[in-house]
């Protein structure tokens, strides 16, 4: 009996030791970020109580989180540097980063000059072989007859009141390489007799010269060759496959090299050629850039950013907002200046520091952009008290069942973090 007699006082003051323990460790899991103490409420002999998320249907509103819970208050909030963003609708711009060789350098710059139409030629500029022109300059006329009937057709339409039908036919006479300005001379009742005039596209040589006036042409014909004092630096870069939806043709570029510190040469994607290598799964992009600078050279290796494709009126939250983890994504929550609620999300695109958010959040929501891992941390101890608490309170409660409901038996808890030690809670 005397064994028997010692063996039950040694279980009872083990039992007793542990209940003590998972509510001194409740406190202090829950003081661990809030700092605050504890105020013991005479009414119902509790000194915190704990503020868990409701599951559907457990009570008069649906809580859109699955963690508990943060109680912090102003004071607390304002020392430990925490800062908010709030939830808006924005254009996401993407930037894409990326190495670069220099695959070609070409020394003689030059860019061909053809007629857009087929026809003859009108006017030529008296150009020769080395002289300047400028951006703008008038270099030579094509007229034809089918441009002719497509100036008709437009200059009655117009008149005739039918605009509807007369914009539609504007993209077509761009094409034929008529200008706005011919295109509003034509609205204004001018002889549909109008040639396409080619004019220089920026300041430069003349390299060749070909043709006459009266000549017939086509739209491979050369007339001039002209080039401007530069270099055309072409650069061959890698993207990523989710990159391969952002890049398109004549997007800017820029670009560094790491041998000239302090020099940024601007360019322009030329060329989006099909992915290469099936186990890389990256595409291969062109870039052409316009430089003076001699001191660029062939298989030179150069840092790449790319403008990409954007996406316009999306979610957007800070980039430093959404906490990543194997689990998912989160974002804590802002409910009111004390109430920090971590909100499971499906992250989108990122770009510029912003991030596109998909789901469970609305515009003008508060999140956190700078302390949330604390407050994501303690969150998750508090759910990890609460769960032990339940434990502990189940196995009580089975192997006492004459015990009264709501006993102190592994009881998870925060604290309400306000100066009178009112109690937390929804």
């Amino acid at each position: 009996m005397s064994v028997m007699r010692k063996s039950f006082l040694l279980a009872a003051l083990i039992a007793g030791g542990l209940g003590y323990w998972t509510l001194s460790s409740s406190r202090e899991g829950s003081d661990h970020l809030n700092g605050m103490h504890h105020s013991p409420d005479h009414s119902s002999g509790h000194a915190m109580h704990t503020d868990a998320p409701m599951a559907p249907g457990a009570g008069p509103a649906t809580q859109r989180f699955a963690l508990p819970v943060v109680m912090i208050s102003p004071d607390v909030v304002h020392n430990l540097g925490v800062r908010t963003a709030r939830v808006r609708y924005g254009d996401l711009v993407h930037r894409i980063e990326t190495i670069g060789k220099i695959t070609r350098v070409d020394p003689m710059a030059r860019r061909t000059l053809t007629p857009p139409i087929r026809g003859e030629l009108v006017r030529i500029a008296d150009k020769q072989e080395g002289d300047m022109v400028k951006a703008g300059e008038f270099l030579f006329s094509v007229r034809s007859d089918e441009l002719f009937e497509h100036e008709k057709a437009f200059r009655e339409t117009y008149l005739a009141g039918d605009r509807a039908t007369a914009n539609a036919m504007i993209p077509g006479l761009n094409q034929m390489g008529l200008s706005p300005d011919q295109i509003a001379r034509l609205q204004s009742g001018d002889a549909p007799e109008m040639p396409v005039e080619v004019r220089a596209f920026e300041d430069g040589f003349i390299y060749t010269r070909r043709g006459l006036p009266g000549d017939k042409v086509h739209t491979g014909f050369t007339v001039f060759n002209v080039g401007g004092n530069y270099r055309v630096i072409e650069v061959t870069a890698e993207i990523f496959e989710r990159q391969w939806r952002w890049v398109k043709q004549d997007q800017q570029a820029s670009m560094t090299v790491r041998g000239l510190p302090g020099t940024v040469f601007e360019g322009r994607v030329v060329r989006v050629e099909p992915p290469v290598g099936y186990t890389t799964r990256s595409l291969e992009v062109a870039l052409k850039f316009r430089t003076d600078n001699p001191e660029l050279s062939q298989s030179m290796f150069a840092h790449v950013n790319i403008i990409g494709q954007g996406r316009k009126h999306v979610l957007l939250v800070p980039s430093d907002s959404v906490i990543r983890t194997g689990e998912g994504d989160r974002v804590i929550v802002v409910e009111d200046g004390s109430r920090f609620s971590p909100v499971a999300v499906v992250a989108g695109e990122e770009g510029r520091g912003m991030t596109e958010i998909l789901s469970r959040l609305n515009e003008g929501d508060e999140v956190v952009a700078s302390g949330q891992f604390l407050i994501d941390s303690e969150s998750k101890l508090l759910a990890g008290l609460q769960r032990h608490g339940a434990h502990m309170s189940h196995h009580h409660g089975a192997s006492k069942p004459g015990s009264p409901s709501g006993a102190h038996h592994g009881h998870a808890e925060t604290t309400s973090g306000l100066p009178d030690g009112t109690r937390s809670g929804p």
